[in-house]
């Protein structure tokens, strides 16, 4: 039976109709997990700029003062280099030149001067040439209204006889702070086993933000177009940098996916119920009955 999600309600979408489902994003519910590798590499970014950048903060300190200079440190991890795409813009841009390297045999609307982009690409077509994949489907958006979620998986494909549902991973650096090979992070196990017990699957599907958030809506008639989620024996990372590529398998059976119903959980709190559990100050008894009491008032 279809049912709302059981993750918080929240304000309805204006995209939303009254026979929609929604569904939470797998990458949304991800989301509120602890990340501390972007503590380190917030610190590196801040600490660049104030090497790097020394002439810029001091004139902002003495045209503006301390507080804009600590600022201007402040969001350097958010800058990038004219024409140097966000790690978010350079991951889709592989995202969807790889799609067309499958679907079209060709990176179609891919510029050859794009030297940021096309590093990537060379990785990517060795993967090809040396593991010689077999694609069953690419971009497939699969959706549990049981449990309330969705997401677009890569897509699924065949090597040496064995499927596997797999996510391309990109990184622009290749190697970590201490000199050792990036890798992808454990919390995509909990992302393709969400996608792989998904109960259904749609070729598209739409979509909603709102507040960073990222929902999928569907009506009855495109929850009657939907099909099975193709099977999957395993998980998959091709992971993607400019020097080189890994593939590593992925645990992702049905005790990952149980792991990720968990998860679903701490995000209801994080995103839900956590924002009315604090309650407002109590008023001391006294101040109640004693006017002269100096914080008498307080909390009312």
């Amino acid at each position: 039976m279809f049912q709302r999600p059981r993750l918080g309600e929240e304000p309805t979408l204006v995209t939303e109709q009254p026979e929609d489902i929604r569904l939470w994003s797998v990458t949304t519910i991800i989301g509120c997990l602890d990340k501390p590798a972007l503590v380190p590499w917030a610190a590196i970014k801040t600490a660049e700029a104030a090497v790097d950048k020394v002439n810029v903060w001091e004139r902002i300190l003495e045209s503006d003062g301390r507080d804009e200079a600590i600022n201007y440190l402040k969001g350097a991890r958010f800058r990038r280099g004219r024409g140097e795409r966000s790690a978010t813009e350079l991951g889709t841009a592989v995202h969807k030149a790889c799609e067309r390297k499958v679907i079209d045999g060709r990176y179609r609307d891919v510029d050859k001067a794009d030297m940021e982009l096309r590093p990537f690409l060379h990785q990517f077509d060795r993967f090809l040439h040396e593991f010689q994949p077999d694609y069953r489907a690419a971009e497939v958006t699969v959706l549990s209204p049981t449990y309330g979620y969705a997401g677009t998986c890569d897509g699924f494909l065949r090597i040496d006889g064995i499927d596997f549902i797999f996510d391309y991973k990109t990184s622009r650096d290749s190697l970590d702070g201490q000199g050792k090979p990036k890798g992808p992070y454990p919390e995509v196990a909990l992302q393709l086993a969400a996608y792989r017990y998904a109960e259904m699957a749609a070729w598209k599907a739409r979509q909603s933000e709102v507040f960073r958030r990222r929902y999928y809506l569907l009506n009855e008639k495109e929850r009657e177009l939907c099909e099975p989620v193709p099977n999957a024996d395993h998980g998959l990372v091709i992971y993607l940098t400019p020097e080189w590529y890994t593939v590593h398998p992925v645990r992702c059976d049905e005790e990952i996916f149980e792991h990720f119903l968990h998860t679903i959980e701490a995000a209801r709190f994080v995103l839900d119920i956590g924002k009315d559990v604090i309650g407002n100050p109590l008023i001391p008894p006294t101040a109640l009955h004693d006017s002269t009491d100096p914080f008498a008032g307080i909390g009312s």
